[in-house]
């Protein structure tokens, strides 16, 4: 299982479900809260949009970089506040 952790205050970690892509970060993921959003490509960046949960179609990050090191932001839409760093693929196994 490979996860994948946003460097921030109030990191919001994701464990992904088996996709093959032309970047690793990309796919469906599983959030720490349970819900899945979805990593994909998005005008020169890679977008994430939740699928599923009370804030399914909305979208909660956007980060930018390639083989593993990527840059971003991130926004908890519970608490709607957003956080920068850096995130880092695959961080944990």
């Amino acid at each position: 299982m490979r996860m994948f952790i946003v460097a921030a205050a109030a990191a919001l970690a994701f464990s992904a479900a088996s996709v093959q892509a032309a970047e690793p970060i990309e796919g469906n993921w599983k959030t720490a809260s349970g819900a899945t959003a979805q990593i994909a490509p998005c005008g020169g960046s890679f977008c994430v949009t939740l699928k599923t949960g009370k804030h399914a179609g909305k979208q909660i990050g956007k980060m930018a970089g390639a083989d593993g090191a990527y840059k971003g932001t991130i926004t908890d839409p519970d608490a709607d506040k957003t956080y920068s760093g850096p995130a880092r693929y695959p961080a944990i196994r």
